[in-house]
């Protein structure tokens, strides 16, 4: 075997629930399992020779028997040598007759293959020239990491490729303030002497820019999963040579895209430039959080319920943030909401003559907040 080709994802958390989300809840759902059926043909057509899922495939141990069997009959359809799949911190290995492995394993293909063990898993027997040295979660959480044993196991020198496969917390990359989800460091797992280390846990790509020089490789989620996952879904595809060079390719894979966005407004021509960036077929699939903050005459003012509609009919999903939005103070604002005469009214119109417009509407406030 002179090259050996695999397809790396990770933290696909089939299952999650997405409650946050009720109007397209079902929708997020099933993309998780669109995505991963979108990473096996994939890895199909790029002729690869091992699938391997890095840990957290489901969201949690309980998941619903349909969503194992679902996940065991996608992967089932690689064409590849062998499926690799190694529990993570969310799907940790449990006992007992509900454990979703076994639910898993009886529904998978021949050719799939649970890495629940911390041992040497020789894949001769799926004509792949190479063994896997996995370190499986059997906990949600732990201070300690299962790729101690690795570094003693003997490594047999007649088979080309030695793989490492882990699920947890890298120093330096993955927030872990109490070191409670495995954590680990890439000295740590250079030093065992493997070829590559297929990772899990962190949901973002690690590197970012992949190269040949590494050995240490975090594909991220596949399919986005919050608001704090600002890539549109990654996965890796690893070619490794017989000279151990290893060529990496990472992929776009996700349906969903979730985005930020903060605008300030001067007037509703800005409003309006935000509605047309939006506008665009690809966003039907996008879930926006949207704070806009300014000023607007009062007329434009009372069109922003219109523009929150229009703008939604453009996305999958909008959380519209407009609090910090006010009415832009004019002479006629001030004759409407204050008695000619009084203190406010004077002062106001006062500031206006003056053209003092940021005093003004910081007078302007203050007032709102006291009459409050």
């Amino acid at each position: 075997m002179k090259n050996l080709r695999i397809f790396l994802t990770s933290d696909i958390h089939l299952g999650l629930k997405f409650s946050g989300y009720p109007e397209i809840q079902k929708e997020l759902a099933d993309a998780r399992f669109e995505t991963l059926e979108k990473c096996v043909l994939r890895a199909n057509d790029e002729k690869c020779h091992v699938f391997a899922v890095g840990g957290d495939m489901f969201d949690k141990v309980t998941v619903a028997k349909r969503d194992v069997i679902r996940a065991a009959h996608i992967l089932s359809e690689f064409e590849g040598n062998v499926v690799a799949v190694m529990p993570g911190n969310h799907d940790y290995i449990s006992l007992g007759q509900d454990d979703l492995w076994a639910v898993f394993r009886q529904a998978a293909g021949d050719h799939v293959l649970v890495l629940e063990q911390c041992k040497v898993y020789h894949l001769d027997h799926y004509d792949v020239d190479a063994d896997i040295y996995p370190a499986p979660c059997d906990a949600k959480h732990s201070s300690e990491n299962f790729i101690d044993w690795v570094e003693e196991a003997a490594k047999d020198e007649s088979v080309t490729f030695h793989v490492g496969m882990a699920h947890g917390s890298l120093e330096g990359l993955s927030p872990d303030f109490n070191r409670d989800y495995f954590p680990m460091t890439e000295s740590e797992l250079l030093h065992t002497g493997l070829d590559v280390w297929l990772m899990g846990h962190t949901h973002i790509p690690y590197p970012e820019k992949p190269d040949i020089r590494d050995r240490v490789f975090y594909p991220a989620t596949p399919e986005p999963d919050g608001f704090d996952c600002r890539h549109e879904g990654k996965a890796l595809i690893l070619d490794i040579d017989e000279n151990k060079k290893i060529t990496p390719l990472s992929i776009s894979t996700g349906k969903y895209r979730f985005h930020h966005d903060a605008v300030r407004i001067k007037d509703w021509s800005d409003v309006k430039k935000v509605q047309d960036s939006y506008t665009a077929e690809e966003h039907k699939k996008t879930l926006l959080k949207l704070k806009l903050f300014g000023r607007l005459p009062e007329e434009d003012y009372n069109k922003l319920p219109q523009f929150r509609e229009a703008l939604q009919k453009h996305l999958a999903y909008l959380q519209f943030d407009e609090t910090e939005m006010t009415v832009k103070i004019t002479a006629d604002v001030i004759e409407r909401e204050f008695t000619q005469g009084s203190f406010p009214y004077q002062l106001l119109s006062s500031l206006v003559s003056a053209n003092e417009t940021e005093t003004l509407q910081e007078a302007y406030d203050i007032i709102r907040k006291v009459r409050s």
